[in-house]
């Protein structure tokens, strides 16, 4: 009986054993679930974030090409409006730039003499002038005049004439109108190869035009300059060149007596602010022909 009770108690012990041993084999296959669980969390929440990290350096990717490519097209839309406004400077532009050049910072002594033409005679009191030397430098640097006209008399040669105007031009400050008011047989018929750049039309009773020789200005047309020759006593020569030019005369023309007419006009225009700006705007006129046949 006693053995019995022994073997009994043995039995329990054993039983007890193994459950404890089942329910260690428990825990720990729910604590290896667990485990197995968090790392697969730890996984698949770093797959998650890697995912996350390439995608946004995707996009930012994205955006950098969207930015740059937008800057590309506003650099090639700026760089074709350059081209649209360089296409759109015309001739006129230039001419008009080329005319402001000309006459910025031009003093208002200058820009009256400018108004005038004259003969080489009369600017260097000479009787014949065959040649321009240190006399027409000193002269026009006196009176920077808007021209000269020459006659018959000043051509000897085509090289004599061609030299002359060649000094002379080179002597000037100022672009010059070179007019030959006469035909001669020394001188082919253009002119424009000697340095004549102008020509008198429709002259008679004192008023005609002065205009650029065809052969300087291709195919564009020129209505020319309104030009008054003004002659008299010396001292009504001012007068009389301000009331022409007053009267819409853009050149006045005087052969005799050109120091007096201009000192005089001088005097006349200096401190009246509406006269010196209608001069200014004369000269205008005065250099878009002059520049025209530069274009």
């Amino acid at each position: 009986m006693a053995k019995k009770k022994k073997t009994a108690r043995a039995s329990g012990r054993e039983l007890r054993r193994q459950r404890r041993i089942r329910n260690q084999i428990l825990a720990y296959i729910i604590l290896g679930l667990l485990i197995a669980g968090v790392a697969a969390g730890i996984f698949f929440a770093g797959r998650f974030i890697t995912t996350w990290i390439s995608d946004k350096r995707h996009e930012k990717e994205l955006e950098e090409e969207m930015a740059a490519m937008a800057e590309a097209e506003q650099a090639d839309t700026e760089a074709s409006s350059e081209t649209e406004e360089i296409q759109e400077y015309t001739e006129a532009d230039l001419l008009d730039e080329m005319v402001a050049a000309n006459i910025a910072g031009m003093p208002l002594e200058d820009q009256v003499a400018g108004l005038f033409l004259t003969t080489p005679e009369a600017l260097t009191d000479v009787d014949n002038a065959v040649r321009a030397g240190d006399s027409t430098q000193a002269a026009l640097a006196a009176y920077p005049i808007g021209g000269l006209v020459y006659a018959g008399t000043n051509v000897q040669s085509e090289e004599q004439f061609t030299q002359m105007l060649t000094d002379t031009i080179s002597r000037s400050k100022y672009q010059l109108f070179l007019i030959l008011d006469a035909q001669t047989d020394a001188l082919p018929e253009d002119l424009s190869v000697y340095g004549i750049n102008m020509e008198f039309q429709g002259k008679g009773e004192g008023s005609f035009r002065t205009v650029t020789l065809p052969s300087l200005l291709g195919d564009r047309t020129e209505e020319g300059l309104v030009t008054v020759e003004i002659s008299g006593e010396e001292e009504a020569l001012a007068d009389a060149c301000l009331e022409a030019w007053q009267n819409g005369a853009n050149l006045l023309y005087v052969q005799e007596g050109i120091k007096t007419a201009y000192e005089g006009m001088l005097a006349r225009i200096q401190g009246d602010a509406e006269l010196e700006a209608q001069v200014e705007a004369s000269l205008e006129a005065i250099y878009r022909v002059k520049c025209s046949s530069s274009l």
